[in-house]
Parts: structure tokens; C-alpha cells; sequence
């Protein structure tokens, strides 16, 4: 028994100095002496709290030692990736200049010429047109108070013999179809194009 230790039971010192000794629990003991169980569990969490210590001591002592060397080789690393990376000159310089294409003209067009619209003239055509299916009256003389001599169906063509002569603000223009003429108004003659007189 240790000298200079508190008075223990003989079990007591048993239970410790089978903890220390690494041995497992005397079964018999630990289930009935109590100062055996006690002094055993007490070790064996006084030798679990220094292997922590010991660990946490060695894992701190190998971070200290650790942390500078990691700094460094990131700091070294960080500065060869930086220098890597191609700066705003070195891609300004492997710019490869094209040339634009120009393009094509097309070919100025001339303007269509236009085609002139046959005008009312004496020895032309003209058709009736405008009346709403109403006959077109053809009058002895110019004017709308003159005598109704003939009537043309809308859609008839006409000979234009003679004209034209502004009555009552129309325009009248002298007019012949199947031997029968008189003046008409020229709102409703519509100029053609006739290459022979209409059959009569």
C-alpha cells in the first residue's frame, strides 16, 4: 500500500490498482465491494481524461506546427495562380483583327414607266359606267334642260365623235352607239382603248 495516502479499504486499493494495471474488473468484486468499483471507475476516467489531454495537446503542438507551413503554400500558390490568369494586355494582344465583309450593291433599278390612262378625245371609246344599273340620257345639245334623244345601258360602249363643251358644270361630250348619238355628261364615260369600233 502507498504511503502518505489516505486511509483506503483493502478493496479500494484493489479496484486501483487493477485499473492501473490495465486488467479488467474482478467481477466478483465490482459487483460487490463497492470501494473496489469505486477506486476502479475513478482511475479509468483519470487515465480516459489524460489520454485527451494528451491528444489535444499533440493535435494543438502539430497544428502550431502546421499553420505556418500552410500559410506559406498558400500564399505561393495564390501569387503563381494570380500570375497565371491572362491580363486585360496579354488578351488585347492575341486579338486576331478580321476584316468585314463589304457589301454587295444591288443594282439601281430603273422606275417602272408609267402607263398613260386613255383620256376622253374626240375619236376614242367610252364605256358607261357609274349610273348605279341606270340608262345614261343623251340629250340634243349640251345642257341638262335639253331634250332626252337616246339612252345608254351601263356598261355600253360608245363612240366619242365631238366634245367636250362645260354646260351646267359637266363636262359634255358628243356620243354615238348602234347609228343613234346625242350629248352625254362625261362623268359617267369612261375612256378605252379600242382598236376597232364596237360591232354595231
Amino acid at each position: 500500500m502507498p504511503q502518505n495516502q489516505p486511509r483506503r479499504s483493502e478493496m479500494w486499493w484493489r479496484g486501483h490498482n487493477d485499473a492501473l494495471a490495465g486488467d479488467p474488473p474482478n467481477e466478483s468484486y465490482y459487483h460487490y465491494y463497492y470501494d473496489y468499483k469505486l477506486a476502479y471507475d475513478q482511475v479509468r476516467r483519470e487515465q480516459r481524461r489524460t489520454r485527451w489531454q494528451r491528444t489535444l495537446s499533440s493535435f494543438g503542438r502539430g497544428l502550431l506546427i502546421a499553420a505556418p507551413v500552410v500559410l506559406v503554400l498558400g500564399y505561393f500558390g495564390f501569387n503563381a495562380w494570380t500570375t497565371s490568369q491572362p491580363t486585360g494586355e496579354d488578351q488585347q494582344a492575341v486579338v486576331v483583327p478580321t476584316s468585314t465583309p463589304r457589301p454587295t450593291p444591288r443594282p439601281t433599278l430603273p422606275p417602272p414607266t408609267p402607263t398613260p390612262e386613255p383620256a376622253l378625245r374626240p375619236d376614242s371609246y367610252a364605256v358607261i359606267t357609274g349610273t348605279q344599273g341606270a340608262a345614261l340620257r343623251a340629250r340634243s345639245k349640251p345642257g341638262l334642260k335639253e331634250v332626252t334623244v337616246t339612252r345608254y345601258r351601263e356598261g355600253q360602249t360608245v363612240h366619242v365623235l365631238e366634245g367636250p363643251q362645260v354646260v351646267d358644270n359637266l363636262e359634255w361630250w358628243r356620243v354615238e352607239a348602234d347609228g343613234i348619238g346625242g350629248w352625254a355628261a362625261g362623268t359617267y364615260l369612261k375612256p378605252i382603248e379600242a382598236a376597232s369600233p364596237p360591232p354595231p
